[in-house]
């Protein structure tokens, strides 16, 4: 049983979930929030999620997806091609470094989570990193124009990996608007929410949303 310590609606705890239920292996979020003392204990940096797996703790979501790949699905989700396997790191990169940071403070914490909480969304920063959000999904959608995946013709880590972050963007009216614009990654951010994995991570509110 993988035990995944996150909160309970958490992108990067999904997307480990994701890769876990990919290789068909059980499991399980303990709910913990990121600034507890218990996740200083599991995280020295304080990030969200760490797990317990094997009898082996780890922190930072590309190592433990790529540890859960490599040891409980024979690495189906790595691609094998020395080319193919450097375009799945560099689309994970991607999703880690550009889109996450911006779509997460600037779009999906004020206008979903901002609310959640009681507090009013800041129109004005969602107003403020609107173009960027557009532009980088703009260039995703680019690059799945004339392919299945985004690292080759399968599958990978790089697709988990941005399926979690644009699947929170797509939940709100802003970021849905978007993706209506962008044919191909509408096609595969259909694709992806059929599979089996993103169907059993739905968040609890994510029934509800646009499909």
């Amino acid at each position: 049983m993988l035990k995944i310590y996150a909160p309970t609606i958490s992108t990067y705890g999904r997307i480990v979930a994701m890769v876990a239920a990919e290789a068909g292996l059980p499991w399980q979020v303990v709910p913990t929030e990121a600034a507890s003392r218990e996740n200083q204990l599991r995280h020295p940096f304080m990030k969200t999620p760490s797990v317990e797996l094997d009898g082996q703790s780890f922190y930072e979501s590309t190592a433990i997806c790529q540890y859960i790949d490599d040891c409980h699905n024979q690495g189906a989700l790595q691609p094998k091609d020395p080319v193919l396997r450097a375009r799945m790191t560099q689309w994970v990169s991607i999703a880690n470094q550009y889109l996450f940071p911006i779509t997460e403070t600037g779009l999906v914490l004020p206008r979903l989570v901002v609310p959640l909480m009681g507090g009013t969304p800041r129109e004005d920063l969602i107003e403020k990193a609107l173009p960027t959000i557009a532009y980088q999904m703009t260039i995703v959608s680019n690059r799945l124009e004339e392919r299945t995946h985004l690292a080759g013709p399968e599958i990978s880590l790089a697709d988990i990996f941005m399926y979690g972050v644009l699947r929170a963007v797509e939940l709100t009216p802003e970021g849905d608007m978007i993706v209506s614009r962008l044919l191909p990654l509408r096609r595969w951010l259909t694709t992806m929410r059929a599979r089996r994995s993103a169907q059993e991570t739905q968040w609890p509110t994510e029934t509800e949303a646009p499909s």
